[in-house]
């Protein structure tokens, strides 16, 4: 038995971690020590002082004392089916877990798969076509050119804005046969008259010079005696009609060369871009909200395309008159 009190606590700790109960009962015997009562666990109960009776263990062969007359004792075997259940709960976990058959994934979805909408062919192209417009915009709107919000109509052109920089197709603002604004291609005009008469050839100019200083010579001389009637003017304008037409014949059987047949195409295509640039301008000047910008950059344009123009029919003129000398 334990004689000290450092004995004691350790005895009462002993037990207290093995489950036994420390009550509020103090041991008649030596009227120190609290008396310990058997676990919760335990069908029997059972009471003893650690100070004054054996353990539970030793019951067995020593008899029951004082304190625990008319109770069972608990052996050491009442623990042991506790360990062993313990165990025998861990063992079976173990075996519910590894006897669990794998969950089957299906192999064919419960969807249809994704199909592309389009063909393949056709997704790279639009792609590039994307690509190229892309780099193409960049490049315009670095030299001056605003993207507009419309697309481009064409069937072909995915997505692109005005002007398309695909197809090189302008489209101007116009009306359907309904009378609704819809986008029309811009279609390069024909020459008008005035464009003819500004772009005629140079011996039909030079031409027409002469005519003019024979008029003007005819009226200095009629400032003197009387001004020119009806009937003057239409004896001097026939006759400058068949000068015309005797010098474009005489200019007909010879062969053009080819520097004035390139001058020729150029001289056409700075017309047909004048032409558009005209008419570029007028769709901005007539826009709701005037943006000067475009206005200014399409005006400089048509200075130099104008410029342009003039020094191809100098060269022209300069043809000509080398062709017939």
């Amino acid at each position: 038995m334990p004689s000290t009190i450092i004995d004691v606590s350790s005895a009462l700790g002993e037990y207290m971690l093995k489950g036994w109960i420390l009550t509020d009962r103090i041991c008649s015997k030596c009227g120190k020590v609290p008396m310990m009562r058997s676990p919760s666990a335990v069908s029997t109960s059972t009471q003893f002082c650690v100070n004054c009776d054996p353990g539970p263990a030793s019951n067995d062969a020593a008899g029951p004392s004082n304190h625990t007359v008319g109770h069972s004792r608990v052996s050491q075997s009442s623990t042991v089916p506790d360990t062993s259940s313990v165990s025998t709960i861990s063992y079976g976990t173990d075996l519910s877990r590894s006897s669990t058959p794998p969950t089957e994934v299906s192999v064919t979805p419960d969807s249809p798969p994704l199909v592309p909408i389009m063909d393949t062919a056709e997704l790279l192209r639009r792609r590039q076509q994307s690509d190229t417009a892309s780099a193409e915009i960049g490049r315009r709107m670095l030299q001056g050119w605003a993207m507009l919000a419309d697309e481009c109509p064409n069937p072909t052109c995915y997505g692109i804005p005005l002007e398309c920089v695909i197809c090189g197709v302008a489209y101007v603002d116009g009306r359907d046969a309904v009378g609704q604004d819809r986008l029309v291609p811009m279609q390069s005009a024909p020459p008008s008259e005035d464009t003819n008469r500004l772009s005629a050839p140079t011996v039909g100019s030079s031409t027409a010079t002469a005519t003019q200083v024979a008029i003007d010579r005819g009226k200095g001389k009629a400032r003197h005696d009387a001004p020119l009637s009806a009937d003057d003017h239409s004896d001097v304008l026939p006759q400058a009609r068949t000068n015309l037409y005797v010098n474009s014949q005489a200019v007909a059987p010879v062969t053009p060369s080819s520097t004035s047949s390139a001058l020729e195409v150029s001289a056409r295509s700075l017309e047909n871009s004048l032409l558009a640039l005209s008419a570029r301008l007028d769709s901005l000047s007539k826009s709701p909200i005037l943006d000067p910008t475009p206005i200014g950059s399409t005006a400089d344009t048509i200075s130099k395309v104008s410029q342009a123009l003039t020094q191809v029919k100098q060269l022209l003129w300069s043809e000509g008159q080398a062709r017939i000398a």
